[in-house]
């Protein structure tokens, strides 16, 4: 009940902040000209002090209304820009403060005290893809558009009164810039005047691209790509065969869509290097003409082509079609009607589950599409940022997703609680095969957890989709597993090899491998990477590191790649 109550004073105030968007949008217009407005007003307040400078009346109103919805839907982002907003315009309206805008100072307070003392409520993080490159154009152009302005008034002081410094000049253009309003300037001929609306202009250019690139993943982009990602998810659900296939429909993806047959691909371009997560999602009787279509397509563009993660449906297709071939390590897989606990093989994954289950551990399924819940919605989060704090804060992508709790669609989500109901880990399950399959994508859990805690989620969940029909369980890939014995020991097959070998900072291949082993997977089933043209070359190798690691792993991992390349190019000449 507590939290019924605490969630409708914040739609409250929401609402509240709608109707002062609206009123912001009605004070920029030319009223205090109005002659019924002069006449009725004009003995009880000054006229030309009911509004705040127009052009800035409209920007409190235009970005009040364009972030409110997603402050409803309690995203993060839209929570920061508000308080931000809201601080802007309280300061403008106590320094022009008179009788009318009194009750909107006073609720413009109200709600800003609210959605700070709500803040762990604004939990959703949202497409974080453009909003380094915004914060950056934003400072910059702020910046420039300073020194600008500071310079310019400085140099056209003979035409504006009140200028005769350069802290006259800087100070100007502050209350400018910040206010918009040529009122403080006093002119002494049209060159001065022409000058500052001049600014105002640019500034104004600069603040609207700047909020557009930074709400671009907020509202622009959803609303762009809603009818692309509902047919990719329809695709995925008919046709995803690879478990990285449901992969596509998170933010960091790109679509190529069949104009002949009805199939996808999702990628990002690196370098050039056209990088598709998986295989082409289609009906197999239609991969050649969906592959056709990739190929032209990248021709035309001048993309060299790289397919991470594929399975055995296409390879064939693939050779046909003159791409390389390289085995790219093993898919931990799990046939559910085989599957037990039983045997010395399990033994210490049967050990870990009885231990987390005598420390009073229990898992249970969340579905938030059913009921969401923000306590456990929190809880996750928390657990995540303590998980990426360990790791270093770099975080691999593409491959892999992310907790997709803003919108869960057909993800599955299991989490571990102890007795007094806190959280100590959780596990994500993406679907493939027609949701007869079921990938664990995401698994995370506290540092000072039980032993066994993830053990008994993918277990009872392995155990979940096995009584709904499912006949596949996947922990994913084993990267660089199995590489060299495969491949005839060519360089990249070496290459790779010796990256698992040797790699043991940031990125653990073997132990990631060996996390897998324990649970004695029944089939370890191999995936491959297909590329064009051939040989394998620096570029792919650069391009299938780059779209999954970050900043520090990626560089650790490039400098690895590339000693170890000329190692062996050395050894071959």
């Amino acid at each position: 009940m507590k939290e019924y109550y605490r969630r409708l004073i914040q739609n409250g105030a929401i609402i509240s902040l709608f109707m002062i968007g609206i009123f912001n949008l009605i004070l920029s217009l030319p009223i205090d000209v109005d002659e019924g407005f002069i006449y009725r007003y004009s003995t009880q307040i000054d006229p030309s002090l009911v509004v705040v400078p127009r052009m800035l009346s409209f920007v409190f109103g235009w970005l009040i209304l364009l972030i409110v919805f997603k402050l409803y839907k309690r995203l993060r982002y839209a929570w920061l820009l508000e308080l931000l907003i809201l601080t802007s315009s309280i300061v403008v309206h106590i320094i022009q403060l008179h009788r009318l805008m009194v009750p909107i100072v006073v609720v413009e307070t109200i709600i800003f005290i609210i959605l700070l003392i709500s803040y762990k409520d604004f939990y959703r993080v949202s497409n974080r893809m453009t909003i380094k490159n915004a914060v950056v154009f934003v400072g910059a152009s702020f910046i420039l558009v300073l020194i600008n302005a500071s310079l310019g008034l400085l140099l056209h002081k003979a035409h504006i009164e009140n200028i005769d410094t350069l802290s006259d000049a800087i100070e100007s253009s502050v209350m400018l810039l910040f206010f918009m309003d040529t009122s403080s300037l006093n002119f002494t001929g049209r060159y001065g005047k022409i000058y500052v609306d001049s600014l105002i202009g640019l500034n104004w250019f600069c603040i609207s691209m700047s909020v557009i690139m930074l709400l671009k993943p907020l509202i622009y982009n959803p609303i762009v790509l809603l009818q692309e990602r509902d047919q990719v998810r329809k695709l995925v659900l008919s046709y995803g065969q690879n478990p990285m296939s449901y992969l596509a429909l998170e933010n960091d993806k790109k679509y190529f869509f069949g104009t002949q047959v009805n199939g996808v691909c999702a990628y990002q371009v690196v370098a050039n290097v056209f990088v598709v997560c998986g295989d082409m999602i289609c009906d197999e009787k239609d991969g050649v003409i969906l592959l056709g279509e990739i190929i032209g397509f990248c021709k035309q563009n001048g993309y060299t082509m790289l397919f991470l993660n594929v399975t055995d449906a296409f390879l064939d297709l693939y050779k046909m079609a003159d791409f390389g071939v390289l085995k790219y390590g093993e898919d931990a897989c799990f046939d559910l009607d085989e599957y037990n606990l039983k045997g010395g093989i399990v033994a210490k994954v049967r050990a870990a589950i009885n231990h987390a289950t005598k420390a009073g551990i229990t898992v249970h399924e969340y579905k938030p599409l059913l009921q969401k819940d923000v306590g456990i919605e929190q809880q996750m989060q928390a657990i995540s940022e303590e998980w990426l704090v360990n790791k270093g804060g770099d975080e691999m992508g593409f491959m892999l997703g992310g907790t997709g709790l803003s919108a869960p669609l057909d993800r599955r989500y299991f989490y571990a609680i102890d007795q007094e109901g806190q959280m100590h880990g959780f596990v994500v399950f993406l679907p493939y095969l027609k949701q007869k399959a079921y990938l664990a994508d995401v698994t995370r859990r506290r540092t000072k957890a039980p032993q066994g805690v993830l053990e008994k989620i993918i277990y009872e969940g392995f155990m979940v989709f096995k009584e709904e029909g499912a006949k596949w369980g996947n922990m994913g890939l084993s990267p660089l597993y199995h590489i060299a014995d495969s491949d005839h020991n060519t360089i990249p097959a070496k290459l790779f090899d010796y990256i698992y070998e040797n790699m043991d900072k940031g990125y653990n291949f073997k132990a990631l491998h060996h996390a897998k082993e324990k649970y004695a997977p029944t089939h370890w089933i191999p995936r491959y990477i297909v590329y064009n043209p051939k040989p394998f070359n620096t570029s792919f190798a650069y391009a299938m590191v780059r779209v999954q690691m970050k900043n520090g792993l990626f560089k650790m991992a490039l400098s690895e790649l590339r000693k170890k390349e000329v190692e062996l190019n050395d050894n071959k000449n």
